[in-house]
């Protein structure tokens, strides 16, 4: 694997919240680069796009727009792994599971959708 990746498999849709996980090491200046990005494209549609604790987070995300919201963060982090170069993988680094949350509702058929977006996640 070159450069930070989005991991789909850990999208979860809170109140119409999405956040995904990143996989990979975030070289020095690829956080400016994502929102540099995410600023040109304009994510103001889903109420905003950021990057906290190697989680991307989107405001708003409403059922149906499960493969825009997923080719523009596909986009974002092309882009800004682009701008750098991937760093060499270390032995043994482990990214930190977060815990999983029972979910229903729409909440939980978006999460469903968004992870099926990932295709084959395992390693």
């Amino acid at each position: 694997m070159s450069g930070v990746e989005l991991d789909w498999s850990s999208a979860e849709v809170h109140d119409g919240k999405l956040e995904v996980g990143l996989r990979g090491e975030m070289p020095r200046g690829w956080k400016d680069s994502f929102e540099r990005t995410v600023g040109l494209l304009g994510a103001g549609r889903w109420g905003g796009v950021e990057l906290k604790k190697g989680r991307v987070r989107v405001g708003e995300v409403a059922e149906g727009d499960e493969s825009r919201v997923h080719h523009f963060l596909e986009s974002v982090v092309l882009q800004a792994n682009s701008a750098h170069e991937a760093p060499e993988p270390e032995d043994g680094e482990d990214a930190d599971e977060p815990e999983e949350e029972e979910l229903d509702g729409v909440d939980a058929e978006m999460t469903e959708r968004f992870r099926s977006l990932g295709g084959d996640s395992s390693d």
